[in-house]
């Protein structure tokens, strides 16, 4: 099995070639520099996962099993140790008065983002029993709950002024699989304040969004279908298409509310693939997102204006993108088993492959 070292030199010599004339995975002569990948912690057996670079970008925020169950961290981005932020419990009670015996449920706890000032993080928690909506100041202290809905809400992100909260959740729809929908709260939360608007109203499944940074979209993920075509099952069988048989793509919608627009999947594929992780880039061109073909996972761009999607990676083993808050960096995972760890593309070189040469004869 290749070491994680070995790994980097790999890149590293792939770096080299492409300086020295060779094709790179875009398929045109490489530029002045090549996109280097680094790894951000010695290899272990943590699972070190969710990056969230700060907005100084100073800090890292992920989500690590180092303390013996899932916490959220914060890494110096320039190396060092890192420190935990959360002191979620291990465990809560869960009872009905059908119980005879009171029944206990390990508590999960991810996806950290940060507020805008720096200051604070939110992350999802089910210390309350479902999967809830927390922010926890940058040094410490007791968490506040911001969502406390039937259902589940997940991944949630500020605004770029600091002043909305976009997520997903399931509440209108608990018990069906693709329930959710995207919402937005006030940043003092439901339980302080009003309640979340509703901001799509699809039955796709619209998850981890992320803001535009002129905060006027919302970019998310979402199973793309029409109940009126018919798919292929296989074994001469066929259904009308539904989000059974959909895949996930890239949209984004207008952050007040409005048509969703399809980023990602449009052109023929020779096997199927599937979009995970928005994350917009900075200047507003770029979305990067995570792109699952056959199990295999790497990241890819996709250029807002044109919709033109390629990719940055080819391990077949990354995941998670997050743009670095000055658009010169993209945090990432590696996932090997059941170990992920954390890793940066920095020297980022996008250029989208070259159009095949004709080949009709005048």
């Amino acid at each position: 099995m290749i070491t994680r070292a070995q790994f980097r030199w790999i890149w590293l010599g792939w770096a080299t070639a492409a300086l020295a004339g060779f094709p790179t995975l875009a398929g045109l002569p490489a530029p002045a520099s090549a996109t280097q990948f680094t790894p951000l912690l010695a290899d272990t057996s943590y699972r070190d996962t969710d990056p969230a670079p700060s907005p100084d970008g100073k800090w890292l925020a992920f989500q690590s099993s180092r303390s013996g169950r899932n916490q959220i961290w914060l890494m110096p981005t320039d190396g060092g140790a890192p420190r935990q932020l959360t002191a979620e419990p291990e465990s809560i009670l869960v009872s009905s008065p059908t119980d005879s015996v009171p029944k206990y449920m390990p508590v999960r706890t991810m996806t950290p983002t940060w507020a805008p000032d720096g200051k604070s993080i939110l992350y999802i928690s089910t210390r309350s029993g479902a999967y809830n909506i927390y922010s926890i100041p940058v040094d410490g202290g007791e968490p506040t709950p911001l969502s406390n809905a039937p259902g589940s809400q997940r991944y949630a992100a500020y605004s770029p002024d600091g002043k909305q909260i976009v997520f997903p959740s399931n509440r209108l729809r608990p018990t069906e699989l693709f329930g959710f929908n995207l919402y937005v709260m006030e940043a003092s939360g439901e339980v302080a304040g009003p309640p979340a608007r509703q901001l799509t109203f699809s039955g796709g499944g619209p998850g981890h969004p992320i803001w535009s940074p002129d905060g006027k979209w919302v970019a998310f993920v979402a199973k793309d279908f029409d109940t009126t075509r018919t798919v292929s099952l296989g074994s001469g069988m066929s259904a009308k298409e539904s989000p059974m048989f959909a895949r996930f793509r890239v949209f984004k919608t207008p952050a007040a509310g409005g048509k969703e627009t399809r980023l990602s999947g449009l052109t023929p594929e020779k096997e199927l693939s599937e979009d995970t992780w928005p994350s917009w880039s900075p200047d507003g061109k770029w979305i990067a997102f995570g792109r699952n073909v056959g199990g295999k996972a790497n990241l890819w761009v996709v250029d807002v204006a044109t919709k033109k999607a390629f990719p940055i990676t080819s391990t077949d083993n990354c995941m998670k993108p997050t743009w670095s808050y000055d658009g010169k960096a993209i945090y990432y995972t590696t996932l090997n088993g059941k170990d992920e760890d954390l890793w940066v593309a920095t020297d980022l070189t996008l250029v989208p492959p070259a159009k095949p040469a004709s080949t009709t004869k005048k």
